[in-house]
């Protein structure tokens, strides 16, 4: 007979052997393809352009000496504010004054000798010659005084309008020519940005009504400034066909805008045109499939996120966009990309 220790081994063994030969039913997964979606629009004459901007100033100067010499100061950096009739830098004036005192005795002395010879022709006690040649002395020697007086204002810049240092061209105790710049200074508040635009929205400017346009600078994106068209250049630059055009602005007063930043120049345009009728559907080429029952696009429910098959008729297409004549509303939700990989009520989540 089999003792109860052993019975109570041989149970447990069984037991063990018959768990392990249960295989347990794996869970099922539910598979959430990711998908791009788009909601579906109807045309409209109404277009929005983003083009990428640069902030130039309204007004950029050289500012140059008129006379030659050596600088004795420079008063401003890069970056500095300055206003109309600052003295923005100044040259060794020692030979300038020397030269405006020897045209000022020498204008002293042909005055004098005019003032004798007036004296003399009256009383006719000396030639007319005698007396012209006085007065062309006279002429001669003030012009020579008002040519040392006016070098030495010309050792003086002086800012023209208010603005900001834009660079500084050379430093103090460097010898500067006539007309060679110094510093670049550039207007501050109302700027311009400079875009380019593409020669084929050029081409249809005699169907564009603008509506608004706005600069959106990338340093202050929550500003949006309004912009008014300024200028446009008549050339197209040979390799990228566009032009140069530009719109003016004045930011807000508690931003600081300098040349060179960028943004990003936002219209709203109005295209009076017949080619685009409005109210049309379009959607994206690779949104389309087709099979024998004709072509479909996945239309999806944003509540269960689930797409169904929904029937299109298209039309005419154009590049990557094709007309849909029939089978999609406005305002419908359908799978731009990844289509072909989707089955009738499969979930999918947004990419």
């Amino acid at each position: 007979m089999i003792s109860t220790k052993k019975l109570m081994l041989i149970t447990t063994t069984l037991g063990i052997l018959s768990g392990c030969g249960q295989e347990q039913a794996p869970e099922k997964v539910e598979v959430i393809r990711p998908a791009k979606l788009i909601e579906v629009t109807a045309s409209s004459n109404v277009k929005h352009f983003n083009f990428p901007a640069v902030v130039e100033a309204l007004s950029s100067k050289d500012l140059t000496f008129q006379v030659s010499g050596q600088i004795e100061k420079i008063n401003v950096r890069e970056g500095d504010s300055i206003k109309q009739g600052d003295v923005i830098a100044t040259l060794v004036q020692r030979s300038f004054n020397n030269q405006l005192q020897t045209a000022q005795t020498q204008y002293d002395a042909a005055k004098l000798d005019f003032d004798r010879a007036q004296r003399l022709i009256n009383e006719n006690a000396i030639a007319q010659t005698i007396y012209d040649q006085r007065l062309t002395q006279l002429n001669v020697a003030a012009a020579q005084l008002d040519t040392a007086k006016k070098a030495i204002e010309d050792t003086v810049l002086l800012s023209p309008f208010d603005g900001v240092v834009a660079a500084k061209l050379l430093k103090e105790l460097d010898t500067v020519s006539s007309s060679q710049a110094v510093i670049t200074i550039q207007t501050q508040g109302a700027a311009e940005a400079l875009v380019k635009i593409p020669a084929s929205l050029v081409a249809r400017s005699k169907q564009i009504e603008p509506v608004t346009t706005m600069v959106i600078l990338d340093s202050a994106p929550q500003y949006e400034i309004l912009a008014e068209f300024v200028a446009a250049s008549a050339i197209a630059d040979e390799r990228s066909q566009t032009f140069d055009v530009k719109f003016g602005f004045t930011p807000p007063e508690d931003i600081r805008i300098l040349p060179g930043m960028t943004g990003v120049v936002s219209s709203t345009l109005k295209l009076n045109t017949d080619a685009t009728k409005v109210g049309q559907i379009s959607v994206p080429l690779s949104a389309v499939l087709s099979d024998s029952e004709g072509q479909y696009v996945w239309k999806v429910d944003t509540g269960t996120m689930t797409v169904a098959r929904q029937n299109i008729q298209v039309g005419a297409g154009v590049g990557e966009v094709l007309v849909v004549d029939s089978g999609l509303a406005e305002g419908d939700t359908i799978v731009g990309a990844g289509a072909s990989y989707l089955n009738e009520g499969m979930k999918i989540r947004r990419l």
